[in-house]
């Protein structure tokens, strides 16, 4: 028997990593067949019921754990072939590669760890363009969402994400068919759910082909992180204006299908004269949400929740100012909860040009005006404001601090007392709509007037 160092072969290894992915992402898609199968089948009453609750609670999850281990498990064994390449290295006598000319060592997400935004940059930049594709290709979750790797490389990644993303969404089911012979008193409602969920399924994978097929850039996709940010426009050297749009609360991933969130962030870049904006619709944590009493008056004035989510949008604004061009400005935009957000990076040691609150909830504590910092306020009447005004969601909010410049417009409705209790009214000056151009046009005049 031979007497030295034994070891795997690095190809084979990582043709089983492969293989073992391509599994889990099958396994997915079945699961998400399977699982559109069991919510649309005619079946009422209550062994239906169990049997769903079944699936949902137990089956699905089985399911899915073991679509984790082989993802995992496939990416373990492309690790250690890189590793069998590093030992060849070690032992190639100074043959790079250990006897295979001009192969280089792999990088690896271990080379990541504890590192901040400005050392991934420096990091990246110090591998060659072999190295960053090959880590792109083989762990484009990481390379899709770590602050510092640059937004076009993100971009990318991302791409890659969202397609496999859209294979664990499984093959484009029919739409679930209204059965008239179904005389259950809760079919209507199971149906009425059932399309619903199709639909949201079927413009969610419609909107990550985009992202596939290069139609818009996602700078971030993580949907187990519940985040996503849109990147609208061109982020490079000729960018002369960065906004960092935050929208509300409720805002989920599904909330991006629409493009309703991206709406204003759009026009901005648009309307900017010299073509210099790029902006960055961002939602790269949990936002407030479920049904509208909780998300807006629990999780939106909680003071915890917008300290645990803060730092994300501050690691994300220190991977926008590595590159932002010399003399570019930052604009951060929030709507609603979207401005407690903001104010909470600035609490966490972010710095904004301009910040402007659209309709926008209280500060957090600790929060303090930035003497650097142009800050503004453009809102309706609406029943945020009101509840500012009564306490009911926080002391300390744009209309009332006295670093905000403040802007007020007449509601659609008038000047009658329910105006001040408008929803819409709310929702309102975040959209393109045209009552809304006036408030527009100041916020654009105000941003590129430099």
């Amino acid at each position: 028997m031979a007497v030295g160092f034994q070891g795997a072969d690095p190809a084979q290894l990582r043709q089983l990593g492969a293989q073992m992915g391509s599994s889990g992402r099958m396994l997915l898609a079945h699961l998400g067949s399977l699982g559109a199968s069991v919510a649309q089948a005619p079946w009422p009453g209550p062994d239906a019921d169990r049997f769903r609750h079944d699936w949902q609670s137990s089956h699905s999850r089985s399911l899915r754990l073991a679509a984790a281990f082989l993802a995992a498990a496939g990416e373990e064994l492309v690790r250690n072939a890189a590793e069998q390449e590093r030992a060849s290295q070690a032992g190639g006598a100074g043959t790079p590669g250990g006897g295979h000319p001009g192969r280089m060592a792999s990088a690896q997400p271990a080379d990541l760890q504890g590192k901040t935004p400005a050392q991934v940059r420096s990091w990246w930049d110090g591998l060659a363009q072999e190295q960053r594709s090959a880590f792109i290709a083989q762990h484009p979750a990481l390379a899709g969402n770590t602050n510092g790797i640059p937004f076009d490389d993100r971009i990318r990644a991302n791409a890659i994400n969202a397609q496999h993303r859209i294979e664990r969404l499984g093959p484009d089911p029919e739409p679930p068919r209204f059965n008239p012979l179904v005389m259950a008193a809760g079919y209507p409602l199971m149906y009425a759910k059932q399309h619903e969920a199709w639909a949201a399924r079927q413009a969610g994978a419609a909107y990550l082909q985009k992202a596939v097929d290069g139609k818009i850039k996602l700078a971030a996709y993580d949907p187990e992180r519940s985040s996503i940010v849109e990147m609208i426009g061109d982020y490079d050297a000729d960018t002369t204006t960065v906004v960092t749009y935050v929208p509300g609360t409720r805002t989920n991933e599904q909330s991006f299908y629409g493009g309703g969130p991206q709406s204003v962030a759009q026009w901005l870049v648009g309307t900017d004269p010299s073509q210099g904006t790029a902006a960055m619709v961002y939602k790269g944590t949990e936002f407030p949400d479920g049904p509208f009493a909780e998300a807006f008056f629990d999780e939106a004035k909680s003071d915890e929740f917008v300290a645990a989510t803060a730092p994300a949008l501050r690691e994300f604004q220190a991977a926008v100012e590595l590159e932002k061009p010399a003399g570019a400005q930052t604009i951060a935009v929030g709507h609603s909860w979207g401005l407690r957000n903001v104010t909470g990076s600035e609490v966490a040691g972010t710095h904004y040009d301009k910040v402007i609150a659209l309709s926008g909830a209280a500060m957090p504590p600790g929060w303090t005006a930035d003497p650097g910092t142009q800050y503004s306020s453009y809102t309706y009447p609406d029943i945020l404001l009101t509840a500012e005004l009564g306490g009911v969601v926080g002391d300390n909010y744009p209309m009332k601090e006295p670093a905000f410049e403040k802007h007020v417009y007449a509601p659609p409705g008038g000047s009658n007392w329910q105006e001040a209790y408008s929803v819409d009214n709310h929702s309102l000056i975040a959209t393109t709509d045209p009552f809304n151009a006036p408030a527009l046009e100041d916020i654009a005049s105000e941003i590129y007037a430099r």
